[in-house]
């Protein structure tokens, strides 16, 4: 059952990266054409000004799964209660926080936006802002509830659900939208769908789990150890943030708007393909902690971090290698000639970070052993580095050098200096891992690529023969993992044990 959970839970995580991608490049233009300009940029900037306050939500449901799982894994069901009832005191501690700080932000939006909104776009501000607010409270108590879920490893149900969700609330857009015409209905939809998740968490985790929320005592302890672990995620989190917008920062203030434009088509490629590596690591984590809390030796951790990463970089490097064929047509084809530049910035940004992503896994394994100061620290000085290199470069070579920024920020602090801590700390040998990993599938990956080189020759410059290339690239690439890439058990779960014996 397990098994199939991360199995199953992790192709379902794909399906919803792939709805997620759909539902943004559908919705936004939809909206904006239904609604107007203006109901449009109230709702952005509205939206954007409230989730400045969901930095308060902390990592609260991280460290509720980190801790579900732990005490699942020891078989305490005792302590596994009484910690999801502390979790849900501290969530509403952490609501109480947001509505405090959502007070002050209600009486500001005056004198932030008078100016440049109308009377009605101020009233219309202030209605959404409130909803905002009381649909970060509601994700807050979600959080708790989700930690819990997947502390228990349900992860198709989970991910079933966010699906089944999303699909609603699609329908709910096109059905509803068009006769009211106003912002106020598209976060009253997000808040309605929200409640809806929540209660049926609520029923799942009472019928199906029969897990309790008991407070038989505070423990003074856990807390103290639990809650450093939320901050150092909170931590993760703010700095990643930091991370991700510098570069735009600078780029609009030394080469303006224009140049950012650019720039951020390629950041949107590349937080798509770093999106598709938390498939499995997002659902990993319960199952490490089984093997950790059951006496699990690192080899037997290498060999689950080597076989979950195997299955990253069949994933990652195909997205990889069919982007190097083929990503530079796309943006021709996508956005035009102007954004060329995407391509290459998209590269610069993707290469790197691949080499982190495929051994992700050692990242869950820091989670269950509550070993996360090192990694907060090991991003915060990457990320000082890249705001450096960033600020100093741009003004000689453009955003070429906040690409390079984040590229060497990416290697120095993630690959170099977690790699030695993965070998010092977790006694993992990094490199032999690496070459594991890689093994069969990279041959496969480069004849994929040299066919599609091949095919770049004689078919190129329109969408039709775009997807009919990216398709044999599938087909070429999934027929060499078959015949070459795969190993036995990696088959046996592709294909089925017993048509293989057949």
């Amino acid at each position: 059952m397990a098994k199939n959970e991360v199995k199953y839970g992790a192709v379902l995580s794909y399906i919803l990266i792939i709805v997620n991608a759909v539902y943004g490049l559908i919705i936004s233009p939809f909206m904006l054409s239904t609604i107007g300009a203006s109901e449009y940029g109230v709702y952005k900037t509205i939206g954007s000004l409230s989730a400045s306050l969901s930095v308060l939500e902390l990592g609260i449901g991280g460290t509720m799964q980190r801790y579900i799982a732990k005490f699942r894994a020891l078989k305490d069901n005792k302590s596994s209660s009484n910690f999801s009832a502390m979790g849900l005191i501290q969530a509403a501690v952490l609501g109480c926080a947001v509505l405090a700080v959502g007070v002050i932000l209600y009486f500001s939006i005056d004198r932030v936006y008078g100016d440049t909104f109308s009377r009605l776009e101020l009233i219309r501000s202030h209605q959404i802002f409130v909803i905002q607010i009381i649909y970060i409270v509601c994700h807050i108590f979600e959080n708790v509830l989700f930690g819990v879920i997947s502390g228990y490893n349900r992860f198709i149900f989970i991910n079933s659900l966010k699906i089944i969700v999303l699909a609603f609330k699609v329908v709910l857009y096109f059905v509803i939208l068009p006769i009211f015409k106003n912002s106020l209905i598209i976060v009253l939809i997000s808040l309605i769908t929200e409640i809806i998740t929540i209660s049926v968490y609520i029923i799942y985790i009472k019928f199906i789990l029969h897990h309790k929320f008991n407070l038989y005592f505070w423990d003074n302890a856990l807390f103290k150890e639990s809650f450093l672990y939320t901050i150092l995620l909170f931590a993760q989190s703010l700095i990643i943030q930091f991370n991700g917008n510098i570069d735009n920062i600078v780029i609009g203030a030394v080469l303006g708007a224009s140049a950012v434009t650019v720039y951020s088509f390629a950041i949107q490629i590349f937080n798509m393909y770093e999106t598709c590596a938390t498939s499995v690591s997002s659902v990993i984590l319960p199952t490490i902690a089984e093997q950790i809390y059951s006496g699990a030796t690192p080899k037997q951790l290498s060999d689950t971090v080597k076989k979950f990463g195997r299955v990253q970089w069949i994933f990652l490097g195909g997205a990889l290698f069919a982007f190097i064929c083929f990503g530079n047509e796309f943006f021709h084809l996508w956005l035009g000639e102007e954004f060329n530049d995407c391509y290459k910035l998209s590269l610069i940004l993707m290469i790197p970070v691949t080499f982190p992503l495929v051994v992700n896994v050692c990242l869950a394994i820091l989670k269950v052993k509550n070993l996360l100061t090192f990694r907060t620290i090991s991003m915060a000085y990457s990320v000082v580095f890249n705001a450096l290199l960033t600020i100093i470069g741009t003004h000689f070579w453009g955003y070429w050098a906040a690409a390079v920024g984040t590229a060497v920020s990416t290697i120095v602090g993630s690959i170099i200096s977690m790699n030695i801590y993965y070998q010092k700390k977790l006694d993992i040998n990094i490199f032999k891992l690496y070459i594991s990993i890689s093994g069969r599938i990279t041959p496969c990956l480069l004849l994929a690529c040299l066919v599609g080189f091949i095919l770049n020759r004689f078919i190129y410059g329109f969408w039709i023969g775009f997807i009919c290339k990216a398709v044999i690239f599938i087909l070429v690439y999934g027929l060499l993992l078959i015949i070459f890439g795969l190993n036995e058990s990696e088959k046996e779960s592709l294909i089925g044990k017993r048509r293989i014996k057949s």
